[in-house]
């Protein structure tokens, strides 16, 4: 009988690894899609502040960017999928958007920034934000 349960908790094993790697992957392309869409965005607002004209074409690809994101990540963090979601539809038509707004809901570059960095360097947040105390 002992036999049999060891048998049966070994053979559980591999698909319990295989779920683990399979979760670490799905929350690594989540968060390589945020980081793209940060990144893509700081880019986009380093440009602008360097006297470069707003440029449609470009903002709806962060639109793209940020809905692309949303997807993945509403299975690890829906907080934070849902910012970007709403970072998605501010870039559709970014005027519209008062400033109350945007903080409102959370979806500052910065606020988004912090948001990805806790979930995707959880102990490097905690520890900065110690030494920042």
């Amino acid at each position: 009988m002992l036999e049999f349960i060891i048998e049966k908790l070994i053979s559980l094993l591999g698909p319990i690894a295989t779920l683990s790697k399979d979760k670490r992957e799905l929350k690594d392309n989540a968060l390589h899609s945020v980081s793209t869409a940060l990144r893509e965005t700081q880019l986009y607002y380093r440009d602008l502040g360097k006297g470069k004209e707003r440029n449609m074409d470009i903002e709806a690809q962060l639109a793209k960017y940020w809905s692309a994101a949303a997807i993945p990540l509403r299975h690890i963090d829906e907080e934070l999928a849902m910012a970007c979601e709403h970072k998605a539809e501010y870039w559709v038509n970014p005027e519209q958007w008062s400033d109350e707004e945007i903080v409102r809901l959370g979806i500052k570059l910065e606020d988004v920034s912090k948001a990805y960095r806790d979930l995707a360097m959880p102990k490097f947040s905690k520890a900065s934000r110690v030494a920042r105390t």
